[in-house]
């Protein structure tokens, strides 16, 4: 028992009385911290490796900067002028369009095309309602013989059977003239005896006094007959008879204008109108195109169309299709709101493989007077102000220095561009690649795939 007694006290006495024990919650705490430690172990030993290997690859990246940088380079020689291409865009139009309408009013009876058909110059295209003008025509045609029969009876004068009747009654007018006159005698012998009264001689004078007269009418009348018809007679009839002639030609013109008729060969674009409908006049009816032979309307500045000749030939595009026109004429004056002048290509009559309203362009070649250089358009760099920057190797060695040469931008052809500014001839242009370089790095233009070449 005693033995028993030391062991536990012994125990006791190792075992510190304010010993900490620790929960479940603070062991797995404890794990924790040491699995986060361990981790960041691995990653500062992970970070080492990889500065290692971003310094090993800085390091070569400056000796690879620090060797020459291989470019392509051109030699640019200086121009005093050159030509360029403007392409100049415009509409192929008809050489007329007319918008057909009838001369009087009445009501559309027949419309012979629609849209689309081609019709000849001409052609019939439309009626209107002509009953009253067949009407008028025909009363006017029965005036018209009328007065001819009446010309041709003045134009042949009296029938000799009228002639021979009024000597006839000439002849009775002078015998009863001739009885009379005796009778006369005697009385105005037996008046002085008193035998014949005053009375009765002056009835018997007057009696024949008036039978000279119907004598002398009758005379009168036999030659106005055996004279002929008068010359204004003759002429008055001939004035009617034209006036008549003149009313049926305004009959037949009215006749004439119910039919509408196609003032040119071309194609009917638009009916506006059906039968049936009454029109009045002038009201738009069919419109008519000439696309028998287009023509190119372009509008181009004047310093363009100075280098232009009426009556050449040039190269239309036309829908991809190039067709050659020859230039028909020029405006006569500039537009003043785009300020260019219109330039009127005729094509050939036979190209019936494009319509009206295609856009049609024409490339004219002209000649700027600008001294300058061509570079590639590759090589120009945005610079500042409005400016650009070319790249130029200094020195003649195959190797040099990149230094820069601002520009001013004068034209763009293709994949070249014209330039003026502080580029001198004989330069050697970085032709591309230019983000790849800086001023004042080396470079190199010695490379098996590099050529020098010259614009």
């Amino acid at each position: 028992m005693n033995s028993q007694t030391s062991v536990v006290s012994s125990a006791v006495e190792a075992t510190p009385f304010f010993a900490r024990k620790l929960t479940e919650r603070q062991k797995t705490t404890c794990r924790n911290s040491l699995i986060v430690a361990a981790a960041l172990l691995v990653i500062a030993v992970v970070g080492t490796g990889i500065s290692h290997r971003r310094t090993a690859t800085a390091s070569s990246v400056v000796e690879k900067h620090n060797s020459p940088l291989p470019v392509s380079i051109i030699a640019v020689e200086q121009i005093e002028s050159y030509s360029r291409a403007r392409s100049y865009t415009g509409l192929l139009r008809e050489s007329r369009r007319s918008q057909l309408s009838f001369q009087r009013s009445g009501e559309l009876v027949e419309l012979l095309v629609d849209e689309g058909d081609a019709v000849t110059k001409g052609d019939v295209l439309g009626r209107l309602d002509a009953r009253h003008i067949l009407a008028a025509r025909a009363q006017l045609t029965a005036q018209i013989r009328v007065a001819k029969a009446v010309l041709a009876e003045l134009l042949e004068g009296p029938r000799k059977e009228i002639i021979a009747a009024k000597r006839a009654e000439l002849r009775a007018h002078e015998a009863q003239e001739k009885v009379l006159e005796g009778q006369v005698a005697r009385r105005q012998q037996l008046l002085p005896s008193g035998r014949v009264s005053r009375e009765e001689y002056e009835t018997i004078l007057f009696d024949f006094e008036a039978a000279q007269a119907r004598a002398d009418v009758v005379q009168r009348q036999l030659e106005e007959l055996l004279a002929g018809t008068r010359i204004e007679q003759i002429s008055a009839q001939r004035a009617r008879l034209a006036q008549l002639d003149a009313q049926l030609a305004d009959i037949a013109h009215d006749l004439e204008d119910t039919a509408l008729l196609a003032p040119f060969s071309g194609r009917i674009s638009q009916r506006m109108v059906d039968e049936g409908t009454v029109l009045n006049v002038g009201a738009p009816v069919l419109e008519l195109i000439d696309d028998t032979e287009l023509e190119a309307w372009i509008g181009m500045p004047q310093r363009s169309v100075a280098a232009l000749r009426v009556g050449n030939s040039y190269e239309l595009d036309v829908e991809g299709q190039i067709i050659q026109a020859k230039l028909h004429s020029l405006g006569p004056d500039v537009d003043q709101r785009t300020r260019t002048r219109n330039v009127i290509l005729r094509l050939p009559t036979d190209q019936t493989s494009v319509v009206p309203g295609l856009v049609v362009r024409l490339e004219v070649s002209e000649n700027v007077a600008e001294p300058g250089f061509w570079v590639p358009t590759t090589a120009l760099a945005r610079g500042t102000r409005g400016l650009w920057s070319l790249y130029v190797v200094s020195g003649a060695e195959e190797t040099g220095a990149i230094a820069r040469r601002d520009v001013e931008l004068l034209d763009t052809v293709g994949k070249r561009s014209f330039v003026r500014g502080t580029l001198q001839p004989g330069d050697r242009v970085v032709a591309s690649g230019t983000h790849r370089v800086v001023v004042g790095q080396t470079v190199t233009t010695d490379h098996d795939s590099i050529a020098l070449k010259s614009l």
